[in-house]
């Protein structure tokens, strides 16, 4: 009887994964069965087996949050492995996808318990999932109508700020076309250092597809989004309760500083314009960009904020299990709390190449509650649970230290030190400089300690706060130093928890009278409306605008070079922002936009006037720089033409270069070397 009774379940825990099974076998013919697929294996099934194997006492907002990072992080490293041993395509990710659903089978054939108690989700078990939702509906408004939009014949791709989001396409769609392991497709010929995987990850679910798919990028970002939205809730309710989870939630991707008064100033002096940027002054006063704007078109940084978060959040909550076993001699299981330690350190451990910046972050936040745990416990019996963080940390962030050891001293290897963020940005007095660009959840966070709000929690909120806030005054060891200001965001995530306990505490005081109760609701709302009046602002700006970057004839030129010049071809352009050969053709350059590279620690000068040299200079000058870099094509637009107007007719001249190819509208061109060598 008993065995008729495995034998059942058995059979009826496999049937469970043959859904899954004909997907797969339908993406070896179907381009919309395998992008559901790649949807499948990268966001849900990796993270379904690891929290379902070793985590099943989490709630389902923890268990959700989990999910979906451990997917992302899991099956983009398999895929880059895999595809390191066997080259980058389409059925290397397929192969990738059946090993992933190899684990699906063998957890279900495993799991062979019944089910003893099934527990029913109610609507206020998803409170975070709900607002963690609408956060991410109201990105995904704002990336709709300002990524990749089509508008009177071209495409708007946000504002013109940093423009982060055209070196994102070039990196997709170069991998996609032949770049793996990836080049620089900005700065042809050196190894892609950059924390990518993001990127690649995104790159994964077009390559499934087999086509062009520019709008994945919105997608893909929301997601992150909401990842983001629902770490911050569950950090905050487990050291606070749902209401301050919510507060933070809301602070925490919402939030920014004052820089809102120069709207306010302007729209009195009848100067207000929507498209004008009124939330960011780079080197000037409000120089700390709301963390909201980075959400929309900071790629990595989307990966970094969700995984710093629940990386932190488990290594604490492990520890603090693992401590309370300690102090009941030994009562108290402490395997969970070991298991959760653990998955702290490989979160931290895979995020390494989705950002440097956030893993290292991780690291210090682990540290500093290590150091402190050792100096105030003399608890007999504690075995330094903390250290099972490095037990995955260690091997898994060991062979990319490595390579960056190796090429310590070359244009991809470390990078000298160097003077600290602060020297170069902040202007005026630091105090009100800080006060302004932090805003009120800064001063909510302040005052927060004052009332206390977070009690037995202080130290590790509060360490993680003040050492976050205090690194970019001593060194900055990023190869651009405005690219220490990350370490602000990853502050502000401690802010925002700090910030939303004390506004649950002013919540749940006692009210007096009706009165009270209604004054105390207006002053959390106006607290909350003038903390994220900066990202409405940023909202605003972002839908507001019609930068373009590209036209009909720049699409189709970039079409053109995906279809008809060979995988990892070289192309000599300017060093513009918007360059249809790498952004859609997803082609090599020579240069792209000098702060990229610069920014990921290239020495440019020399590649920056070899480009001006090209264009402007005679044709042997052109001819030189091409076999210098192994160009193979030369690339004329508005940028060129605007930069070096004389160099369409010296290249159509030039008896060295033919032209292979003219846009319909006349004004994008594309010249190759003869004898390419």
């Amino acid at each position: 009887m008993k065995q008729n009774m495995i034998g059942w379940i058995l059979k009826h825990r496999t049937l469970k994964a043959l859904p899954v099974l004909l997907l797969l076998l339908a993406s070896l013919f179907s381009p919309l069965a395998s992008l559901v697929s790649a949807l499948l294996f990268t966001l849900f099934i990796p993270g379904y087996i690891i929290v379902e194997h070793y985590f099943k006492h989490l709630n389902i907002q923890e268990k959700l949050l989990l999910y979906l990072l451990l997917s992302v992080l899991v099956s983009t490293h398999l895929i880059y492995f895999l595809s390191l041993a066997f080259g980058y395509s389409r059925h290397t990710i397929l192969i990738a996808f059946f090993v992933l659903l190899a684990f699906l089978l063998l957890f279900l054939l495993c799991n062979t318990k019944t089910e003893t108690r099934r527990s029913n989700l109610h609507l206020h078990s998803l409170k975070g999932v709900l607002l963690s939702s609408g956060i991410a509906l109201f990105a995904y408004l704002v990336l709709s109508k300002s990524v990749w939009v089509w508008h009177r014949g071209y495409i708007v791709l946000t504002g013109s700020n940093w423009q982060d989001t055209p070196m994102h396409y070039g990196i997709i769609e170069s991998i996609n076309n032949g770049n793996f392991p990836p080049q620089m497709p900005y700065y042809a010929g050196a190894n892609l250092s950059y924390h990518y995987f993001v990127d690649f990850h995104t790159a994964i679910l077009e390559k499934a597809f087999g086509a062009f798919l520019p709008c994945l990028i919105v997608y893909t970002n929301v997601i992150f989004v909401f990842l983001f939205a629902l770490s911050l809730y569950v950090l905050a309710s487990y050291l606070k309760n749902e209401r301050a989870g919510a507060f933070a939630t809301v602070l925490g991707t919402l939030g920014a500083g004052f820089s809102y008064l120069l709207f306010f100033s302007a729209l009195l002096n009848g100067q207000f314009e929507p498209t004008t940027n009124y939330f960011f002054e780079y080197g000037k006063f409000f120089a700390i960009p709301p963390i909201f704007d980075n959400l929309l078109q900071q790629r990595p940084q989307l990966m970094g904020l969700p995984t710093l978060t629940t990386s932190a959040y488990f290594f604490y909550k492990g520890s603090r299990a693992c401590s309370r076993s300690c102090s009941h001699g030994g009562n108290l299981d402490p395997t969970q709390g070991r298991r959760e330690i653990a998955l702290a350190g490989l979160l931290a451990g895979l995020l390494f190449p989705f950002h440097i910046l956030a893993c290292f972050s991780a690291l210090l936040i682990f540290l500093l509650n290590f150091l402190k745990n050792r100096l105030s416990t003399r608890l007999e019996g504690n075995r330094n649970y903390e250290l099972y963080f490095l037990l995955l940390f260690l091997p898994l962030i060991s062979p990319y230290l490595i390579q960056m050891f190796a090429f310590a001293g070359s244009d991809i290897g470390l990078r000298v030190l160097k003077p600290a963020w602060a020297f170069y940005f902040v202007k005026g007095e630091p105090l009100i400089f800080y006060l302004a660009n932090l805003g009120l959840p800064f001063l909510l966070a302040l005052a927060s300690v004052l009332k206390k709000s977070l009690r037995q929690h202080g130290f590790f909120v509060y360490s993680w706060m003040f050492s976050m806030l205090a690194l970019p005054h001593f060194i900055s060891f990023t190869p651009n130093v405005w690219d220490m200001y990350k370490f602000f965001h990853y502050a502000w995530i401690a802010v925002a928890v700090a910030a939303g306990a004390l506004l649950a505490d002013f919540a749940t005081m006692r009210r007096s009278s009706k009165f009270h109760k209604v004054l105390v609701s207006f002053i959390i709302t106006l607290l909350l409306v003038f903390s994220i009046f900066a990202s409405v602002l940023v909202a605003t700006w972002n839908v507001s605008t019609n930068y373009p970057c590209a036209d009909v004839g720049e699409y189709e030129t970039g079409v053109w070079v995906r279809e008809n010049t060979p995988e990892r071809a070289v192309f000599l352009t300017w060093s513009s922002i918007h360059a249809p050969v790498s952004m859609i053709g997803g082609r090599l350059r020579v240069l792209g936009y000098v702060n990229w590279a610069y920014g990921h620690g290239l020495d440019i000068w020399e590649r920056e006037e070899d480009v001006e040299r090209a264009y402007r200079g005679n044709s042997s000058d052109t001819v030189e720089v091409m076999r210098k870099y192994g160009c193979e094509y030369v690339y004329v637009g508005k940028e060129e033409l605007r930069n070096a107007p004389e160099c369409l007719k010296k290249f159509e001249d030039c008896e060295q270069l033919e032209k292979v190819y003219e846009d319909p509208s006349g004004r994008n061109h594309i010249f190759k070397i003869k004898n390419a060598v």
